[in-house]
Parts: structure tokens; C-alpha cells; sequence
């Protein structure tokens, strides 16, 4: 019976929280060892009257769309219209799906999607080529392409985080739409790890690391270091793996969907020898703003 692709690797996972934890779960399955190390924290925005002015005009009806380009963003929705409905008296899986209505869904690539589903939200437009705010834009309609509500120019709601690049907002007014972005969230960076660990990373204790976002790059090299080239670096899309690029390290696996579960899978092929070896052009995905997908 063969080993596990990842059987005896140590991986370090930089982000905590409900992704972190499922992904160590993906890597245990592979065989592998994984310490989970919060880099980067998410908290609520700093100014929440704005985001309840949007969220109760999603409840209205006042969006034709709402374009959700991460899986933070899709928990930072759940849990403020679990709030606002009822002053928290229906649950997050419930109030989400009350509040979005007959409001059309862009979701960035299919692991937002997956979250949205979740909460009983389904997407009407997924981007069909490139998971990212680019290819999302490249099938988004045209405002005066669909129905809108009468008396208005076609509006959209685009929560996101307080990091989030301008890619979806200027190129959905582009499109003729009316943009409201408002901050979902804010991406904090985590606590300073322990000098043990920060040693280990610098000196290869781990096998491979996995990079969620650009943001979470700029933590692993400014709070802990940068690690050796022996380390396999993984990063969810070419957007994080610009970060990466731009702070002198190498690249070896990018998957060709920007989600945790996919990663883990080009991991584990890499591992195999299943990638030939091309860093990231072998398993490609695509960028975003927080939507490699668009968490930073």
C-alpha cells in the first residue's frame, strides 16, 4: 500500500481561522504534518453605519447585483444580516438568503460560490475562463445589456475588504453599472510568532508553505521570514503569487482554481511528481483583489 503524497511533509498554513483549520484537515488526509499560524486576522469595518446602509438596501431590493469576490466576504455578509434581521433573531444560514432576495449573484470562482451555497445563495455568473475580478469583468454584463429596475441606471453592491485593489469597481462602471463598494472587513496582520518558529521557517524546517493572499506574503516575510529555497512556496492565484514573486520568492505551485481544497491538490501532485516540475505555469489559476480571489 503506498504512502500518502504528503506523507512525512511539514506545511506551514499562515492563516488561521475557519480556513486554516480546514485546510490542516485537507493536509492531514495527504499524509501531511501542518502547523496553523495566524498571520493575518479579519475584524469588522470601522465604519458599520455605511455597511448596514447597504445591506438593508440589499434587503429593499435598490441592487440589480451583488458581486462577492471571496469566502471572507460571504462570512462577514452572513454575520452582520444575521444582526440586522431581527436584531440577531434568525440565524446567519437563513438571514443571508433573506436579505440577497431575487437579487442577482456574482460570485468570483467556484470556492466563493461553494461558501454562497452554503447560506443558501446561488450564483447566477460565475466567471467561465479565469477565476479572478479580471475574468469575472470579462463575462459581467453590460448595465444597459440586462433588465434593471425602472427609473435608475443599473446599480451593484460590492462589499469587500478595506485592501481591496479597484479592478472590479472601475471596471464594472466601465460596464455602465452604479458601484457601491463598502468594506465588508478589515485585513489586520496577526500576532508576531514565537522566535522558534520564526527560526524553523528561516532555517527549512518546513516542507512547504501555503499563501492564501497578498497579504498574507507581506506578513510571512515581514513577521517571520523569508524561507529557504528548499521550501516549496504555494500560492492560491497569480495575484498572491505576484506578492510572492515581488518578495524574492520562488514559486512552485499555483492550482488551477483558487480555493483551499484545490491547493492542497497541486500540492499533493507536486509532491507525487504528478507536476513536471514548471513552478507556476503547471497548475495555473488567476488573480483578483482579496478574489486570487479577492481576500488579501
Amino acid at each position: 500500500m503506498s504512502l500518502p503524497a504528503l506523507a512525512g511533509w511539514r506545511v506551514l498554513v499562515p492563516r488561521g481561522g475557519e480556513w486554516g483549520e480546514r485546510v490542516a484537515a485537507l493536509l492531514a488526509d495527504h499524509g501531511a504534518e501542518s502547523v496553523v499560524v495566524p498571520l493575518i486576522e479579519f475584524a469588522p469595518p470601522e465604519d458599520l453605519q455605511s455597511y448596514d446602509s447597504a445591506l438593508n438596501g440589499l434587503a429593499r431590493g435598490d441592487y440589480d447585483w451583488l458581486v462577492v469576490t471571496s469566502a471572507t466576504t460571504v462570512q462577514s455578509l452572513s454575520a452582520r444580516v444575521a444582526t440586522l434581521v431581527n436584531r440577531g433573531r434568525e440565524t446567519p444560514a437563513t438571514a443571508l438568503a433573506t436579505f440577497v432576495g431575487d437579487t442577482h449573484v456574482a460570485a468570483v470562482g467556484p470556492g466563493t460560490a461553494r461558501s454562497l451555497e452554503r447560506y443558501h445563495v446561488a450564483p447566477a455568473l460565475l466567471p467561465s475562463g479565469e477565476r479572478s475580478a479580471r475574468g469575472l469583468l470579462a463575462d459581467f454584463p453590460a448595465a444597459d445589456a440586462g433588465v434593471t429596475l425602472p427609473g435608475r441606471p443599473g446599480r451593484v453592491l460590492l462589499p469587500q475588504s478595506n485592501l481591496a485593489e479597484p479592478t472590479l469597481t472601475d471596471g464594472l462602471r466601465e460596464l455602465g453599472w452604479e458601484v457601491e463598494a463598502v468594506v465588508a472587513y478589515r485585513t489586520l496582520s496577526g500576532p508576531v510568532p514565537g522566535e522558534g518558529l520564526r527560526t524553523e521557517v528561516r532555517t527549512g524546517g518546513f516542507d512547504a508553505v501555503l499563501l492564501s493572499s497578498a497579504s498574507t506574503v507581506a506578513n510571512l516575510v515581514e513577521l517571520v521570514g523569508t524561507p529557504p529555497p528548499t521550501t516549496v512556496v504555494c500560492c492560491i492565484g497569480p495575484r498572491t503569487e505576484q506578492a510572492a514573486r515581488d518578495h524574492g520568492l520562488p514559486v512552485h505551485v499555483v492550482p488551477p482554481a483558487a480555493s483551499g481544497e484545490e491547493l492542497v491538490d497541486a500540492l499533493a501532485r507536486y509532491a507525487s511528481g504528478r507536476v513536471d516540475g514548471a513552478p507556476a505555469a503547471s497548475a495555473d489559476a488567476s488573480p483578483g483583489s482579496p478574489s486570487d480571489p479577492q481576500e488579501t
